[in-house]
């Protein structure tokens, strides 16, 4: 399981719209929140990675949307889901020799744990997909351009 490297599209698209909603530059967000102003760009045009959960917040609430805080959470929590499970999956094949050395009762601890933690994080983010990924501008333009033809060819079947 690999995690996508790339700013969530939804999280940079919103972040962008409320900021010029709100009138505020790239430039003068940059300042209040702390960030190199290019940094504010990159992450609007999905060139860099998802911010830190600091930086996410700091936005959501120099912004003041609430929309951005939960867009910002959805992004934390997909990440926290990425690594807990790796988390577990590494200590299902920790090697016979280490368990040992760490004792079996702890490690069947820290995999229970693991295992809990997914379930009550899983549960969080599932009643955010709301925010899940938007499909990138070529998927939904062939989208529109199928719905489009469909509608045409439908029109020209009744005229005959």
């Amino acid at each position: 399981m690999q995690e996508a490297r790339t700013t969530n599209p939804l999280f940079r698209v919103l972040l962008r719209k409320v900021r010029k909603r709100r009138r505020i530059s790239a430039r003068r967000l940059a300042r209040e929140v702390g960030i190199d102003p290019s940094y504010v760009s990159k992450i609007e045009s999905g060139a860099a990675p998802p911010p830190a959960w600091n930086i996410m917040l700091a936005i959501s609430r120099f912004l003041d949307s609430p929309e951005l805080l939960e867009a910002s959470e959805h992004a934390f929590l997909r990440h926290v889901l990425f690594l807990t499970s790796n988390l577990l999956a590494r200590l299902g094949e920790a090697p016979p020799t280490l368990v040992t050395e760490l004792g079996a009762d702890d490690v069947a601890s820290w995999k229970n744990t693991c295992s809990q933690m997914l379930a009550d994080i899983d549960s969080a983010y599932s009643s955010r997909l709301k925010w899940e990924d938007i499909p990138p501008k070529e998927q939904r333009r062939r989208k529109r351009r199928s719905a489009s033809a469909g509608k045409l060819k439908g029109r020209f079947a009744h005229a005959h």
